[in-house]
């Protein structure tokens, strides 16, 4: 990352204050889905399945931002998160054809370096403005994951988890200068993250989307 900055530093830019620093802290809600993992299914004994849910985790972390030209910028930084998956599950007895429900969830925190590129719109009358932007995660750190499983008693799920290095963020934004150099924001973001997991024995469970609220502040130098 500093090598991205540093090589940023020497591209010429009209706009006054080319590089701000930033931080946001971000609830993140995240949609999973469990789907069919193609095994047979036992004819004795009994068996887990999975269910739909949603979780609510959060994010924080700081950020530089350049500005290539006065609309167009670069952003990048260090985030901390911390992510819940829960999602419900049911054990089925085979003999009986009877079910019993309960839920899992995974939880872990990760280290992630976002790098994402943004539009600015002009701005209004009043000095605020809004903005549009991709990103994506150049790399990630995840902490080993813990499960709190109603049907699954194993100590360590690492080896059960599997999530992406890299992820694809889109997202918009409004922004309000506070004062001639603290300027604060709102951004709603959808992730695509295909996070998995497979602790169920005939299903696996995956992260569709997250989405999320971030409140970033930042100081135009």
């Amino acid at each position: 990352m500093l090598l991205v900055f540093l090589a940023l530093l020497s591209v010429p830019v009209s706009a006054q204050s080319p590089l701000d620093v930033g931080g946001h802290i971000s609830p993140q809600l995240r949609y999973i889905s469990s789907a069919d993992r193609g095994v047979e299914v036992p004819t004795t004994g009994s068996f887990t399945s999975g269910k739909d849910g949603l979780s609510l985790g959060i994010g924080a972390g700081v950020y530089l931002e350049y500005a290539i030209t006065p609309n167009w910028f670069v952003r990048g930084g260090v985030d901390l998160s911390y992510k819940r998956n829960q999602y419900g599950v049911r054990k089925t007895f085979v003999e009986s054809d009877s079910t019993i429900s309960g839920t899992n969830q995974i939880v872990y925190s990760s280290i992630e370096l976002p790098l994402s590129v943004l539009y600015r719109f002009d701005f209004l009358p009043n000095g605020d403005s809004f903005l549009l932007g991709i990103g994506t995660t150049v790399n990630r750190w995840g902490g080993n994951p813990r499960a709190f499983a109603s049907f699954f008693h194993r100590r360590g799920v690492k080896e059960f988890v599997d999530y992406p290095r890299h992820t694809v963020t889109v997202f918009g934004g409004y922004e309000r200068y506070l004062s001639n150099v603290i300027v604060v924001g709102l951004e709603p973001y959808l992730s695509y993250v295909p996070t998995r997991f497979n602790l169920e024995t005939t299903t696996s469970a995956k992260v569709q989307v997250e989405a999320g609220l971030s409140l970033r502040f930042h100081l135009d130098n």
